[in-house]
């Protein structure tokens, strides 16, 4: 669901609170109440609102529940940003973060979604697939200079390759400056390393690398804030009482 400008939503006024408490995606041509229903019209075709369980769907369109705000506890301090824990009767949010420094997710790719976790839904924030390449990020691992070739897909090196490094990573070789990737990591033995298949042979003395997958491995969100957008697309009731986030300094 994009960011509507404010002139293209419908603002509620409370008559209680005397204030404006909520904001709608949806844009009637005309509204009214007749006794405890509430009636809009949109296409000159007339719709009675909450006649069904179906929340967020106006005029046949769903539009889901977002809320956007930020975390800045301790201003002055970098901070890496691992997680959020929602206070919710839904596991069904997805969320979008965004610092000075980073962007990440949680929700919008494979199995990293919120789960039940001691009463909260839990999840770590994840770093965006695009990070793996960057070398200023911890998804980089060094391993040393190419030794030799024990095999049509094996690269041999002049020491233990760290445990650190596991198969389905991707090895990497410098080219002069220019980044190329060997090929997936298929076994590790000793000082030695099976690719599934060499997409491009380095030479001896050609410095190899690693490279992780930055959403298993990350570390989260480093900056000196977060915005966090979370969004739910569900049509049942969704209620978010509470989102706490784990936060720690930052020493890099």
């Amino acid at each position: 669901m994009a960011d509507l400008a404010i002139d293209q939503r419908t603002i509620t006024w409370d008559e209680v609170y005397q204030a404006w408490t909520s904001f709608h995606t949806y844009i009637p041509e005309w509204t009214q109440r007749l006794g405890t229903k509430f009636y809009t019209f949109k296409n000159g075709n007339l719709y009675e609102h909450d006649a069904n369980e179906e929340r967020t769907n106006f005029y046949g369109s769903i539009d889901g529940c977002r809320i956007k705000f930020s975390a800045n506890e301790g201003p002055s301090d970098v901070k890496l940003f691992k997680a959020l824990g929602l206070e919710t009767n839904s596991t069904q949010w997805y969320a979008t973060l965004n610092s000075e420094l980073e962007s990440g997710q949680i929700g919008s790719a494979g199995n990293y979604k919120f789960e039940d976790k001691e009463g909260m839904k839990y999840a770590y924030i994840r770093r965006e697939a695009s990070d793996k390449n960057n070398y200023n990020k911890l998804s980089i691992q060094g391993i040393g200079p190419v030794t030799g070739s024990g095999g049509p897909t094996e690269i041999v090196f002049g020491n233990v390759i760290p445990n650190q490094i596991q198969e389905g990573d991707e090895l990497w070789f410098d080219n002069s400056g220019t980044p190329l990737q060997v090929g997936v990591i298929d076994t590790i033995s000793g000082s030695s390393i099976n690719v599934v298949a060499i997409i491009n042979a380095p030479s001896v003395n050609d410095f190899c690398f690693v490279v992780k997958d930055p959403q298993v491995e990350s570390y989260g969100l480093r900056g000196y804030y977060s915005s966090i957008l979370l969004q739910n697309d569900s049509t049942n009731f969704v209620e978010l009482y509470a989102v706490n986030s784990e936060v720690f300094k930052s020493y890099m």
